[in-house]
């Protein structure tokens, strides 16, 4: 496993860049190039299974907030296409959790990212490539709930950064394209919330 360069991460910190982030199809398409690399308009689209047309207006926003880039031009078929790429391959969000303004902006991402997660899901099923056994299983759904002591939630968050690494491992690489999501957050007794 290939360490990441410290260069490759780009902090996400800014209030417009987590405002744009709360759309799950911008979600979608920064996370794809941070893995794919340079792809135009057509590719992005293809690989989203969307209409180029429904993603300008997205890539726009995202140029917009500093959040993808403009990586150079080609031409295919006698016509030019720009060519977009993420700031780096690893994306961090970098505001504190004590922050006064994270409840509003993390929650917002974790609703945005779970719509996303139901639609990679959704689609990754459909696919036909879905895995379902054995070493190679590609698709998971679970959800869990525990009360680890603060050895045990160290070993967890170990994990979770070394799974990290190993999706961060494979960017760039030729092989069909896998999604994870994950959110971990304390429950408190007594919840009101549920329906």
């Amino acid at each position: 496993m290939q360490p990441n360069n410290a260069d490759d991460v780009y902090w996400i910190s800014r209030q417009e860049q987590f405002d744009c982030l709360k759309s799950a199809r911008r979600m979608d398409i920064i996370d794809l190039l941070a893995n794919v690399g340079a792809k135009s308009v057509r590719e992005i689209a293809a690989l989203l299974a969307a209409k180029p047309s429904s993603l300008y207006h997205h890539i726009d926003l995202l140029l917009g907030a500093d959040l993808i880039e403009l990586a150079g031009t080609r031409v295919v078929n006698r016509r030019q296409e720009k060519l977009y790429k993420a700031p780096g391959t690893t994306l961090r969000y970098g505001i504190a959790f004590d922050d006064p303004n994270a409840l509003e902006i993390y929650g917002k991402i974790a609703e945005a990212q779970a719509r996303q997660s139901a639609r990679d899901f959704k689609r990754g099923l459909e696919s036909g490539a879905v895995v379902a056994q054995g070493p190679t299983k590609n698709a998971w759904i679970f959800r869990l709930v525990g009360a680890p002591d603060a050895a045990t939630m160290g070993k967890i968050n170990y994990h979770i950064e070394e799974l990290a690494k190993l999706f961060l491992a494979s960017t760039g690489k030729d092989k069909p394209l896998v999604v994870m999501s994950a959110i971990v957050a304390p429950v408190t007794a007594g919840r009101t919330d549920q329906k």
